[in-house]
């Protein structure tokens, strides 16, 4: 019964030993392959940017000072909040969509104008 523990014991132990080197060596070959042909296309994957932006986001987005953002906030005068600038909220956050933001700003500037 010992012999059995022990044999047990140590083909275990040569188990572990034999799955870390496969782990090892596949590892350390990720990054050698090499391309067997011509590489024809290359995808660049990059970050989706955010489609709502916190107040912080906006005035970055904006390029404006704090007074400024302040006068464009959505401001609640009894049960009506009124804004000049889109906005979802969230809760008890407010979020400022990407794409309503640049499409306020293009009416806004085309009213400048007129």
């Amino acid at each position: 019964m010992k012999q059995t523990i022990n044999f047990s014991l140590i083909f275990l132990g040569i188990c572990i030993l034999a799955g870390a080197w496969i782990v090892s060596n596949a590892l350390n070959n990720n990054g050698n392959q090499k391309a067997v042909g011509p590489v024809d296309q290359v995808t660049v994957v990059t970050p989706q940017e955010h489609q709502l932006l916190s107040h912080l986001e906006l005035k970055e987005y904006l390029g404006i000072n704090d007074e400024e953002l302040e006068k464009i906030l959505p401001k609640k005068e009894g049960n009506v909040t009124t804004s000049e600038i889109p906005y979802v909220k969230i809760g008890y956050t407010t979020y400022f969509p990407v794409k309503a933001i640049d499409k306020w700003l293009t009416e806004t500037e085309a009213e400048t104008f007129q």
